[in-house]
């Protein structure tokens, strides 16, 4: 399949909106509607990421596969690619760490189409993102506890899963009056890292 170079649906809704709820795709999508995460280094000490496209296509000529779950970037503008995963995913860690590691490979030569795609869309003639791509994997307590991901812990990637929250099924309606879903970080870095 070839290379993706425009038309990477940022900023847009495309697709079912409200999937079948407790779907990883219901998530996916609310946490889009809510249009942020909150990175929870400490209590006080935290990194905020907007969300900016979900399923982002990084191939053409199909309809499904290596699209990043969600994207986004933080205040320093590093791009963010985001992998979902809920407690009944069969999908086993490894996997998924080769799965996000072969889409930042795929995403850093499409970087300039994507800043190109976002300063059209919102008039931002100076937007410009890094070339430090972070990833996480955000994924339900439960696959945690079948996937464990200490063996894993010095890794890139880091491993969330959602602050304080046991159910998270309708995240628009309980972030009614927040405007950011916090995310709890297993493998926390030193701030800066």
């Amino acid at each position: 399949m070839a290379q993706r170079l425009n038309q990477f649906r940022l900023l847009t809704m495309h697709g079912v909106v409200r999937p079948r709820a407790g779907s990883e795709a219901r998530i996916r999508n609310d946490l889009y509607l809510v249009g942020a995460v909150k990175l929870m280094y400490s209590r006080v000490l935290h990194e905020d990421v907007r969300l900016v496209g979900y399923e982002v296509p990084l191939q053409t000529g199909q309809k499904r596969g290596n699209c990043i779950d969600l994207f986004g970037y933080d205040e320093e503008h590093n791009p963010y690619i985001i992998e979902l995963k809920t407690g009944v995913s069969g999908d086993d860690l490894p996997k998924i760490i080769k799965q996000i590691n072969d889409y930042e490979t795929m995403l850093i030569p499409h970087l300039s189409n994507i800043e190109t795609e976002i300063r059209e869309k919102l008039f931002l003639a100076e937007f410009q993102l890094t070339r430090k791509v972070k990833k996480i994997i955000l994924a339900s307590r439960e696959y945690y506890d079948k996937n464990p991901w200490k063996t894993y812990k010095e890794s890139d990637i880091l491993f969330c899963y959602f602050y304080g929250k046991e159910n998270v099924d309708d995240l628009v309606e309980k972030a009614t009056g927040e405007k950011i879903v916090s995310l709890s970080i297993h493998n926390k870095p030193k701030k800066g890292a």
